[in-house]
Order: structure tokens, then C-alpha cells, then sequence
């Protein structure tokens, strides 16, 4: 295909698609002989060239209800999109400042740790080291609570979340009920 047959559909796609273009196209020659279309005459020689206008095709009722279905789909799969995020986001606000506070008490637990195995072996000792087993006790009741006060809001942010996405897929729902995509 030459660049004017290239530029020849160009001009008469535009011309048909744009609200201002009149009916009339004219071919002219141009100063160095090459063939050239133009809205306006363009010389003495300028021939007008007839552009048809397509009518935009109009939708079957099956075609219709297909792109209603695409929709439908589109947005229940965009609130189960929304659903994940709004999960994701809270597992995020949850767990990690709480997974930071349980690194800090297992650092302190692995400290108590290395401080019983060097007590030693006499009185003093084992009242040292029963002190530090109270101490590794409470803080492995303070990390296991803590998880378990994460685990609790989790669980209150999946119902959000999943209440969140039943409201959403309803209005889904009630919207492709009347027949609007």
C-alpha cells in the first residue's frame, strides 16, 4: 500500500467519523505531482471525490445482554478484588507492629535464655534461675496474648471485609436486576 492510498483512507475515515466534515472530499495534485485530498478545493483541476458515511451498526438484544454479562462479571470480580485489598491491608495494620513486639520479646527470652544456663549450680543460683523462668514465663504469655488479641482483630476485619463485599455484590446485583450495565 503506497503512503496516498494510506493517507486517502486516513483523510476519508476522519472526514466520515468527525461532526464538522461535509460530505465533499476533493483529489488534487499536488506541487510535485503526488495525489492529494483535501475538505476544500485545492486547485483548478480539483476533482470531487463522493464519501459514503457508514452507519454505526446497531447492537443485537444477545449482543446486549453478553456485554451486560462481561460487566456483571467485571465489577462482582472487581469486589472481589476490593475484598483481598481490604484483607491484605488490614493483615498489614494488624500483624506487623505485632509480629515487632513478639521479635523484642524473643530477643529479651533469648537473653533470659543464655542468662539461666550460666547460673550456677548452688542456692543462689537456683533462686536466680527460678527468676529468670518467671520472667521467661510472662513473656511468653505476653507474646502468646498478643497473638491471640491479633487473631481476634483479624477475625473482626475478614467479617468487615466480607460484609463489605456481600454490600458491594448486591448493589451488583440489584443494578444488572433492572437491566442497567
Amino acid at each position: 500500500m503506497s503512503r496516498v492510498t494510506i493517507a486517502y483512507g486516513l483523510v476519508l475515515a476522519a472526514m466520515a467519523f468527525s461532526q464538522e466534515a461535509s460530505a465533499q472530499v476533493y483529489k488534487c495534485k499536488g506541487a510535485s505531482g503526488e495525489t492529494v485530498y483535501s475538505q476544500s478545493a485545492c486547485g483548478a483541476q480539483a476533482e470531487e471525490m463522493k464519501v459514503r458515511s457508514s452507519k454505526a451498526p446497531s447492537s443485537t438484544a444477545g449482543e446486549v445482554a453478553n456485554r451486560a454479562a462481561v460487566y456483571r462479571s467485571t465489577d462482582l470480580s472487581d469486589a472481589a478484588i476490593a475484598e483481598r485489598n481490604c484483607l491484605s491491608s488490614a493483615s498489614s495494620s494488624i500483624y506487623q507492629p505485632v509480629n515487632s513486639h513478639i521479635g523484642g520479646y524473643q530477643r529479651q527470652i533469648a537473653e533470659l535464655n543464655a542468662a539461666a544456663s550460666r547460673a550456677r549450680n548452688n542456692l543462689a543460683g537456683a533462686t536466680y534461675e527460678a527468676g529468670i523462668r518467671t520472667q521467661l514465663a510472662g513473656l511468653q504469655q505476653t507474646i502468646a496474648s498478643e497473638r491471640q488479641a491479633a487473631d481476634a482483630s483479624m477475625n473482626l476485619a475478614r467479617q468487615r471485609c466480607a460484609d463489605d463485599r456481600r454490600e458491594r455484590q448486591a448493589a451488583i446485583e440489584k443494578k444488572y436486576e433492572a437491566g442497567t450495565p
